[in-house]
């Protein structure tokens, strides 16, 4: 795992320096209270060895030693980053989506039986009418410009001295396209990181990234020949303006106690509503969601 990934928890856990230190921060937690468990308290607090970090939420016990930063997921800006770790370039290009001023033009208006009309002076009389553009169209494929944007999915529980095991979907993103973008294939990916109760780092043997595909249908992920560690995507379907849940899954997982999970996405093609924990792993995260779900 990166230093930079190692800081990012080290600010959430607090006390727990690094994400690898979590074995040594429970072997202290034991000396003082002989359990990891025990009066646990919800607190908010910010790393101190960074003045600058974020505060972010997690529970600690009756000594104040950190055991769970619950499920929470926000922006780079939320962590005081301008952008996250492997996000590609922004293009900083301006949202194609966008609602533009519709462009007009004067016509001669004509009469029924098709002659030109006049006034009392005998001028043809015009008027001003709105002109259709490719600007007041469904955006097109060819000059179609992407804009990456991120949001980052957080835990760490080392309350029991355990890994926990939790497999098919555990990360819920939903989205909202926006109403005018083009039919195409936008892809979502994520950059994973997690870590064993031991600290040591788990990395997935493989990741297969997926897409929301706008206009058509679209295959499922097939992860069934696969036999490792596999973390994976969904392949979703959907029509401009439509609300679109997102899984990340997991098969195979061998049992962590922290992740730190970085979402990409298109913001000029759609824009985050919730992020929140799901499946077999929902039951294990401190907190149920990072914002209400969107209503069905």
């Amino acid at each position: 795992m990166s230093n930079f990934r190692k800081r990012m928890i080290a600010i959430a856990a607090v006390a727990c320096v690094l994400l690898t230190s979590a074995a040594s921060c429970m072997d202290s937690n034991k000396k003082d209270n002989g359990s990891g468990n025990n009066d646990s308290s919800a607190t908010t607090a910010a790393a101190t060895e960074d003045s600058n970090a974020p505060t972010l939420e997690h529970i600690d016990n009756e000594k104040g030693n950190v055991i769970v930063t619950p499920f929470q997921s926000g922006s780079p800006a939320d962590l005081g980053l301008a952008s996250a770790p492997d996000e590609a370039t922004a293009l900083n290009a301006e949202d194609p989506t966008a609602a533009k001023e519709p462009a007009t033009e004067v016509v001669e208006v004509t009469e029924a039986n098709g002659e030109k009309a006049t006034d009392a002076n005998g001028q043809v009389v015009t008027q001003i009418v709105t002109k259709a553009t490719e600007a007041a169209t469904a955006a097109s494929v060819d000059n179609y410009v992407s804009k990456t944007d991120s949001r980052y999915c957080l835990w760490i529980d080392i309350s029991k001295d355990q890994d926990y095991v939790f497999n098919d979907d555990f990360i819920e993103v939903y989205f909202k396209l926006k109403d005018n973008i083009p039919e195409k294939d936008y892809a979502v990916r994520f950059n994973p990181d997690f870590s064993t109760i031991g600290g040591d780092s788990l990395k997935p043997d493989k990741v297969v990234q997926g897409n929301i595909r706008v206009g058509g249908s679209i295959e499922a992920q097939d992860v069934s020949s696969e036999t490792g560690f596999v973390a994976y995507g969904d392949n979703v379907s959907a029509k401009p303006g439509e609300e679109v849940c997102y899984r990340i899954n997991l098969k195979n997982n061998p049992g962590m106690a922290a992740m730190l999970v970085w979402v990409y996405f298109d913001s000029n093609a759609m824009e985050v509503e919730d992020v929140i924990p799901s499946g077999e792993f929902a039951k294990f995260a401190a907190t149920a969601s990072t914002g209400e779900k969107p209503k069905n």
